[in-house]
């Protein structure tokens, strides 16, 4: 699975020491989707969903190892229970 370059912005906002920025999970998922608007935040939403249904585990992993985050999921369920409130908030 390829990510779509709106996944990828998505993705680069998670840095390193965003808990200083936005110290809880709602924060962080409005610093993350903030910058998202009309056409382009449904295409977010639409890649996001189509990867938590379609991707194994270590294929959503692959995916998020390939963006520019900083942050690290100690397992692939924490990452899809990220990914999933992200999309929900979409």
């Amino acid at each position: 699975m390829q990510a779509s370059p709106e996944f990828l912005t998505f993705a680069r906002w998670y840095i390193q020491d965003i808990d200083r920025i936005a110290p809880t999970l709602e924060e962080m998922y409005d610093f993350g989707l903030r910058r998202f608007q009309g056409e382009e935040r449904v295409r977010l939403r639409q890649f996001i969903d189509r990867a938590l249904r379609e991707a194994s585990d270590a294929t959503l992993e692959q995916l998020w190892n390939k963006t520019e985050a900083d942050i690290y999921f100690p397992t692939a369920q924490d990452l899809r229970a990220f990914l999933t409130g992200a999309r929900d908030r979409l």
